[in-house]
């Protein structure tokens, strides 16, 4: 693995964990104020703007609420609101850049993350409507959304199972800021404006793009997560390179609801700023795979987003509902493939090499667990004692808890006080959530039973809805195996009416139970 592209330990001293507190409050860096002054040019009319009473007002129109305003404007695709790339460019006369451009992918064993983990360092943007009614985020809902982020990237996340690849990249939020001063790696801000996604608040709130993950929550626009651009096309390290989540999705549990609820929009986010597509970019492909729809051979290609749980079969192979980069729901995906693990590593190496520091593969279940086996005891104590006075120079060592470089007493101090079982989360405790209904999607939150239903459910089937190779003007049709499989990629041929679109699907032979 090419080291030399990788920043050495010097931003890994920035970092903070969980036994470093270096602040007892979150801050924004000094010299930077949050603006109070309201500017009517800040405000793009074009865009939708949530008052302080939660209505939502867009184009001359006013909502009830973000579902009245997404049921008005079924053209816009609410779940991802990161821009398509202009591929004719290529983006490969950037140094390096050949094996992850715009327009291929050459996964070599360079990019193989068995060696070493690489480890980022987050800072989190909360912003807030002016008086602060909505947009607030608790650095304990923030701390839970790491752990889904960095389980989700080790491969142990939720369905995650042996055959689900780690990324071997981990993120940690921050813990000293730009300007060589202790912060928890969190900054709040009230401003309406900038709750709303509008005006540059870039300008005034990034930390160093080229060393800081900047992660911002607002409405993010009305969509559930955006990139602004992807690191290819020359964004990477500009002022206004961000990732954007919706606050109510961010963390597990989020106000948004299910099927929404479990975290997983910043991981699908954070594979685009790492460089990944989604799985469905430019439809099937051709044999070309590394050069054709996402650009990775490993995940099967498929012609539209999957939008629930069910299978379907859009390019004559099953698509992968499991994968993040998709729109399945968040309770059935699992993982990236290994493919998309290397790209992702690629992108770090020869686009945001300012970015990373090296480290060991540290196997925690907790931070503390050094041998992995979900317990801080006897086993961690004596790796610790192995490694009491070692030093490791451009690279983290596991087990350097307070990030000095190398491991003293120290961090055995830090390892006894965490002593004892690492964290069981409340669903842990769940054997199943398993309501005996074929028809929903079970899974936990937070100790807590959730049971989505599709909106197909119990509309497939129906033999008094007319045939699926007709246009019968009913909702769904009689065949349900080729019903659902249609609905599954075009919810509205079970929503509105099966009409001649949800037919010509129906007749292509390309969805399974179909017969054509």
């Amino acid at each position: 693995m090419r080291c030399d592209a990788v920043k050495s330990i010097g931003l890994a001293l920035l970092l903070g964990t969980g036994v470093l507190t270096l602040a007892a409050a979150d801050r924004k860096p000094p010299g930077k104020t949050v603006p109070s002054a309201r500017s009517v040019d800040r405000i793009d009319p074009e865009r939708p703007w949530q008052h302080d009473d939660g209505r939502i007002q867009h184009r001359g129109r006013l909502f009830d609420s973000w579902n009245a305003w997404r049921e008005a404007n079924p053209q816009h695709d609410h779940r991802c609101g990161t821009p398509v790339p202009d591929t004719s460019s290529g983006g490969d006369g950037i140094a390096g850049a050949g094996d992850c451009s715009l327009t291929s992918t050459n996964p070599t064993d360079e990019y193989d993350p068995s060696n070493m983990d690489l480890v980022i360092p987050v800072v989190v943007h909360v912003i807030m409507n002016d008086d602060g009614t909505m947009g607030d985020i608790s650095r304990e809902t923030i701390e839970r959304q790491m752990v889904i982020l960095n389980d989700d990237f080790s491969g142990t996340g939720v369905n995650s199972d042996t055959n689900t690849p780690s990324a071997g990249i981990r993120f940690v939020i921050a813990g000293i800021d730009p300007f060589g001063m202790p912060t928890t790696g969190i900054t709040r801000s009230n401003d309406s404006v900038w709750f709303n996604d509008q005006g540059d608040y870039w300008n005034e709130l990034a930390w160093d793009p080229t060393r800081y993950v900047n992660v911002y929550t607002n409405t993010a626009g009305g969509v559930l997560g955006y990139v602004n651009a992807f690191p290819a096309t020359g964004s990477a390290g500009q002022i206004d390179d961000r990732i954007v989540i919706d606050w109510r999705v961010f963390g597990e549990g989020g106000s948004y609801g299910p099927p929404q609820d479990l975290g997983r929009i910043l991981t699908h986010e954070v594979g685009h700023y790492l460089g990944l597509f989604h799985t469905f970019h430019n439809g099937c492909g051709d044999e070309t795979c590394l050069a054709s729809g996402d650009l990775i051979c490993d995940t099967p290609p498929h012609a539209e987003p999957n939008r629930e749980c069910t299978s379907a079969n859009s390019c004559g192979v099953t698509d992968p509902i499991s994968n993040f980069m998709n729109y399945s729901w968040q309770a059935c995906m699992s993982g990236f493939t290994n493919q998309q693990v290397r790209r992702m590593r690629c992108t770090i190496l020869n686009f945001r090499s300012e970015l990373a520091s090296e480290s060991e593969a540290c196997g925690y279940t907790c931070e503390h667990d050094l041998n992995g086996d979900g317990f801080v005891d006897g086993g961690d104590l004596g790796v610790m004692l192995a490694r009491i006075g070692g030093s490791s120079p451009g690279r983290f060592q596991c087990g350097d808890f307070d990030l000095d470089g190398e491991i003293t007493g120290g961090d055995l101090g830090s390892l006894l006080s965490a002593w004892g079982q690492c964290p069981v989360l409340a669903c842990d405790a769940i054997e199943t959530c398993d309501d005996g209904d074929e028809c929903t999607t079970d899974y936990c939150v937070d100790g807590e039973c959730i049971h989505v239903q599709p909106t197909y459910c119990g509309v497939c089937g129906d033999p008094d809805a007319g045939s699926c190779y007709e246009s019968n003007g009913s909702v769904g049709c009689s065949d349900q195996d080729c019903c659902e499989a249609i609905c599954n990629v075009d919810p509205y041929c079970c929503v509105v009416s099966w009409d001649a679109s949800c037919r010509n699907k129906a007749q292509s032979g390309d969805y399974p139970g179909c017969d054509g």
